[in-house]
């Protein structure tokens, strides 16, 4: 069977059963584990599955799924290290901020150096990046923890951000959508991040591009309800359109 019908026929297979690892698709593809890997990474890269630990899931299912931390992580990683450098610019001493959960946010806190600020978040990854920086006062909410996301979440997370007030709050995103605004996979996040958008004086989206144009299972907020989107590229189209929506956007360099 030639490379390109077998990634046919496995995204086929992936597409029906929702999910698969690499040991089942060894034996019923009868290749080794490594051909596995090489060609699940290819049909990654071409963005037709989502890579988690030890295996994939069908791009069809993750309109309403959590995708696990170590995959977010992996996906557009230089994308993510270039916005979170250019959104930690906008920090200044002095400066209350809330960090969403997710691999991008968490690309911001790398970027913080010796800013002296005092940090919100329900991100474990974010906590322990902000820990051992001594010029950052660390708060972090309560909450149940998410395991696959290390995300705390609940109704105690979400009167933590309820109970306060912030200069800037940095928002992840699943999709964002010209008419139906910023969604996300899951409900359970949702008023969390309703709660750290009413909290902020400054909402700042920090997104790659490939959540452009995309629809997911919950809506979160309206697109004007954004103040600045860092993106690492779009098109002039787009990026018109929603500074019509009275978004400020910054491209990374």
């Amino acid at each position: 069977m030639f490379q390109i019908e077998r990634q046919e026929k496995i995204l086929q297979y992936i597409n029906k059963k929702k999910k698969a690892n690499v040991n089942e698709l060894s034996d019923i593809f009868e290749v080794s584990k490594v051909t596995i890997r090489r060609d699940l990474d290819e049909l990654s890269e071409k963005g037709l599955v989502v890579k988690t630990h030890g295996g994939v899931m069908s791009i069809l299912n993750k309109f309403s799924y959590e995708i696990p931390s170590s995959s977010k992580q992996e996906s557009n990683l230089e994308a993510k290290r270039r916005i979170g450098a250019e959104a930690a610019k906008l920090i200044e001493d002095g400066d209350i901020v809330i960090f969403d959960a997710g691999s991008t946010t968490l690309e911001v806190a790398k970027n913080i150096k010796n800013q002296e600020i005092t940090v919100l978040t329900n991100d474990i990854k974010i906590s322990m990046e902000m820990a051992h920086k001594r010029s950052i006062k660390l708060m972090v909410s309560g909450g149940i923890l998410n395991e696959s996301v290390y995300t705390l979440v609940g109704d105690q997370t979400v009167e933590f951000f309820e109970k306060v007030h912030v200069n800037k709050t940095f928002l992840g995103c699943d999709a964002i959508d010209l008419s139906f605004g910023i969604s996300n996979r899951t409900m359970e996040e949702v008023e969390t991040k309703r709660a750290m958008i009413e909290a902020a004086e400054e909402v700042i989206m920090v997104t790659d591009s490939s959540k452009l144009n995309k629809k997911v299972f919950c809506h979160l907020c309206e697109i004007s309800e954004i103040d600045k989107l860092i993106i690492n590229e779009i098109d002039d189209v787009y990026k018109r359109e929603l500074e019509k929506k009275g978004v400020e956007v910054i491209i990374a360099p």
